[in-house]
């Protein structure tokens, strides 16, 4: 039998892959606009979500990110006692933002037309 809280685990794993597969996306989506620190994209995100989209280990993104050529160092600045390193997005990262932008909105819209589905499910028959 089922721990009674192994529905909260596996809730909160869902998030945690969520997150993961949606983090390259949203730090590439404000690079598009602007050079940017790690802080700032950590700050914007956390207000903008209420506190719903925060990144626990952003380092490990954006090197994975710049190891893949994605993103590059826009430029390095030192200001009260702190480094703070600005990125900026590379031609083959706006490529790759492209194509998972469009690959999120296709699967969304997949899944909306499947809970459509499930709404009418039931419904057919007592229309008859």
């Amino acid at each position: 039998m089922p721990k009674a809280n192994s529905n909260k685990d596996y809730s909160e794993k869902m998030a945690e892959n969520l997150k993961k597969a949606l983090t390259e996306m949203l730090i590439l989506s404000f690079l598009s606009k602007k050079d940017m620190t790690i802080y700032e994209i950590l700050t914007i995100l956390d207000k903008q979500s209420n506190s719903i989209c925060k990144i626990q280990y952003p380092y490990g993104v954006i090197y994975r990110m710049s190891d893949r050529g994605y993103i590059e160092i826009a430029g390095k600045a030192v200001s009260d006692d702190r480094r703070r390193i600005h990125y900026r997005i590379t031609d083959m990262g706006r490529e790759y933002l492209e194509k998972i932008t469009r690959e999120y909105h296709n699967f969304l819209s997949g899944i909306d037309m499947i809970l459509a589905y499930v709404e009418t499910i039931g419904t057919e028959s007592e229309d008859k």
